[in-house]
């Protein structure tokens, strides 16, 4: 009798587990159809498996037939901060509107990209939560390439090269196109045109105050152990303290300068946000990431490299087979790269662009934005960040007729 009521109890929790699940997957695809929807876009969801078992959920704004541009979102962000912003005012509509078959990205770890074929993000498994940038640009990002080049072939193109995609990230959406194009260089041919905002690779000239954390990296690691929370800023449980800021903020408790003064601590001090869309960036940003991911970058940014994870000298020897890990092979990325970067940048300062530029054989163009105050997250927000957005998408036109000539 015991035996039978253990086993009816872990059916019920079983089914309870899957019903909770598909009840916060049908939440989280809501808010993503919805921030398309609601300003007259159409909206796909499609879910996409990568070779390690993560489920990721690519948002596609469809132009079948049309040049496709894969944008990708930064570190504790989503697809939704390319939407954010509305008509005329976001890239991924700007990109729309300009007759592109849009697809935004979501890395695995965010709010909406949270599935695994075995593993359950919700429980603080370790094993779910172990990986950073390295493990986005080697199996998150080709699973999503590969996906829509399938989903968007042209047999008539095929028969004359390569199928390709445009390609925009944003900070570590562009250290994970870095190391794609450099570990698995058979990848750069898939890529029309790649356009980098502030790409996280090489930061050490970084100034952020948050980086006071990065001689406490140790200290994090065994709190998060202990404890088994290895997620950051996540969203939609009874204890997140972002949710509790958003619920704060919109029932008018948290003002909305307390939040800017914080956020400009982290970033650099910018005025340049339009209040009214605060709230709405709040309700999904930050999205959530690994601790191994602010970790990675504690290590990268103490080596003053852009180098892979750091084991400690046995695993590294293990894995690498030296004591030190090795740097990522940027003489292998050969796709066509453009750089945009900013003085006032103090998380990927111009410095460190400057030195990623001189590190890459195939550096299309460097755009140092004007403004000496543009910060990191201006690339997202600022309110006249549109400017950019369009400058992008017409680089995009340019090269998309020169690759349509040569077919010709």
């Amino acid at each position: 009798m015991m035996a039978s009521t253990s086993v009816l109890c872990s059916l019920v929790s079983v089914l309870l587990s899957c019903l909770l699940l598909v009840s916060a997957v049908s939440k989280t695809d809501n808010i993503l159809r919805n921030s398309i929807t609601k300003h007259g876009y159409p909206v796909e969801l499609h879910r996409v498996t990568t070779s390690d078992g993560y489920i990721l959920t690519l948002v596609r704004i469809p132009a079948p037939g049309k040049p496709a541009v894969l944008i990708l979102h930064g570190l504790l962000s989503s697809s939704i901060d390319w939407t954010v912003q509305g008509p005329a005012k976001s890239l991924a509509f700007i990109a729309a509107d300009a007759g592109y078959d849009v697809w935004l990205g979501n890395t695995r770890g965010n709010t909406f990209s949270k599935g695994h074929e075995t593993l359950d993000s919700s429980r603080g498994e370790p094993e779910y939560w172990r990986f950073s940038f390295h493990e986005i640009g080697m199996y998150d990002l080709p699973a999503m390439i590969d996906y829509i080049l399938a989903h968007t072939a042209d047999g008539d193109h095929q028969e004359h090269q390569e199928q390709q995609l445009h390609y925009i990230g944003h900070s570590q959406g562009g250290g994970a196109f870095l190391v794609l194009a450099s570990m698995r260089p058979e990848y750069n041919g898939k890529f029309a045109s790649v356009h980098l905002m502030a790409p996280a690779a090489y930061i050490h000239h970084a100034s952020s105050p948050a980086l006071q954390l990065v001689d406490r990296m140790a200290e994090l690691e065994t709190f998060a152990r202990l404890t088994r929370s290895y997620e950051i800023g996540s969203r939609g449980t009874v204890h997140s303290s972002v949710d509790l800021v958003y619920t704060g903020h919109k029932a008018g408790f948290v003002p909305t300068e307390l939040v800017l003064t914080n956020v400009w601590y982290v970033v650099g001090v910018h005025d340049s946000i339009n209040r009214s869309v605060v709230n709405d960036i709040l309700a999904s940003t930050p999205a959530g990431c690994s601790l191994f991911q602010l970790l990675h970058y504690g290590q990268i940014y103490q080596a003053k490299s852009f180098q892979m994870y750091d084991y400690g000298p046995v695993k590294n020897r293990v894995r690498y087979g030296t004591n030190v890990p090795p740097e990522y092979p940027l003489r292998n990325v050969t796709a066509p790269v453009t750089l945009y970067y900013s003085e006032g940048d103090i998380l990927v300062p111009a410095a460190d662009v400057e030195e990623l530029a001189d590190q890459l054989p195939n550096v299309v163009q460097k755009y140092k934005l004007a403004s000496s105050k543009w910060n990191h997250i201006d690339f997202l927000y600022h309110v006249n960040g549109h400017r950019l957005y369009r400058m992008i998408v017409a680089s995009l036109q340019t090269e998309t007729s020169t690759t349509t000539a040569e077919d010709k």
